[in-house]
């Protein structure tokens, strides 16, 4: 009987065993990918910059005196209702922002008050004494030597009562401090504090920008400074509305390099009455004249194309397409790159006019791997 058991058993194996050995798992799908073809952006005489939207002025506002925030300023909200301000609202030169309690600081106010009463009143004993004093000296009746105590307590009085104005000009002052006021007229940037917290003396509470107009920062190379001049008017564009020119004039060229990306940073100030362009945005501008037109054609890729060189993770790549084996198959290739100009980047070097690369699906690819390319 156990011998039967046994030799049914192993003639089972001997059927299942060959069946799995064939049921082998399918092969991987390619993963679907989405490919551009890298191209040059600009004319020879382009030498293109990114460049950041900058408030023309920005002012951080902070109490001069510390307690407890007692309100902050209301504004209308898009259904009419009020509500405390925030980031983007406008405010006005002299608007009161926010408040502190005033409690202390009017108690304090009633406190340097009665002290100026008191030592009022005891400059105009003092006064009076020395008057009366004086008389007495001319009627020979008191002796100089009380005049000059007379005189002495007078003048320390009157001293007294100047140090007492001053406390009650330093309380009022303090008091007037509770309340924090927009330097200027702009918009609210930053709002870094809540009603019923303790602000301490110097916490900043607002960032307030004026944007009627902006500077566009960038940096600029020193082979091309002598190209660079004050007041030469330059036109700049932004992603955020394509096609469309933005002109200003060049205000301020750093006078020293910057020590360590070692260029030179240069302002271009744009009106804004419309305010459509915004503090952060992100705007290219090209620069044609001189040395420029020496400069060659950038190559361009989206940012989406860029992932980390495999092994090298202080390094970029992209995946170049190409055929093995009559199949379509992600190369990572590294690459130098330049400043970003938006949603695009430049390369400088690692990639070749024509290559089509991959920027759709980039992140989910190791080098090597089968690709399927999809509209």
């Amino acid at each position: 009987m156990r011998m039967s058991l046994k030799a049914l058993t192993l003639s089972a194996w001997a059927l299942v065993g060959p069946g799995c050995g064939r049921n082998t798992p399918p092969p991987e799908q390619p993963t679907a990918v989405r490919v551009a073809t890298v191209g040059r952006a600009g004319a020879p005489t382009d030498a293109r910059f990114s460049a950041e939207i900058q408030p023309a002025t920005r002012v951080d506002v902070a109490f001069k005196v510390g307690g407890y925030v007692e309100s902050i300023a209301k504004v209308r909200d898009v259904d009419g209702r009020p509500r405390i301000l925030q980031e983007g609202d406008a405010v006005r030169e002299g608007m009161s922002l926010a408040a502190l309690r005033t409690t202390d600081y009017s108690q304090k106010l009633t406190e340097a008050r009665a002290g100026l009463a008191q030592a009022r009143a005891a400059e105009e004993q003092a006064r009076i004494n020395f008057d009366r004093t004086t008389k007495l000296v001319n009627a020979e009746v008191a002796t100089p030597a009380q005049l000059d105590a007379a005189r002495t307590q007078r003048d320390s009085a009157a001293a007294a009562a100047a140090v007492a104005g001053a406390r009650v000009e330093e309380a009022r002052t303090a008091l007037d401090d509770t309340q924090l006021r927009s330097p200027l007229t702009g918009v609210v940037l930053k709002r870094a504090i809540e009603v019923g917290v303790l602000a301490a003396p110097g916490t900043v509470a607002f960032s307030v920008a004026e944007t009627q107009s902006v500077r566009v920062v960038f940096g600029v190379p020193d082979t091309l400074l002598p190209n660079v001049r004050l007041g030469a008017p330059q036109a700049v564009i932004t992603q955020a509305f394509p096609g469309q020119q933005f002109q200003g004039r060049i205000s301020r060229i750093a006078p020293s390099a910057d020590p360590k990306s070692r260029v030179f940073a240069v302002e271009v100030s744009i009106p804004n009455t419309d305010q459509r362009l915004k503090p952060g945005m992100v705007a290219a501008l090209s620069l044609r004249e001189g040395g420029a037109a020496k400069l060659e054609p950038e190559l361009l890729v989206p940012l989406s194309a860029i992932v980390r060189a495999p092994g090298k993770p202080e390094a970029f790549a992209v995946f170049v397409l190409e055929e093995q084996d009559g199949k379509a198959v992600a190369k990572a290739r590294e690459v130098e790159l330049g400043e970003y100009l938006g949603n695009v980047i430049p390369v400088k070097k690692g990639l070749n006019a024509g290559e089509r690369i991959i920027v759709t699906g980039a992140s989910l690819l190791s080098d090597g791997e089968a690709v399927e390319v999809i509209p």
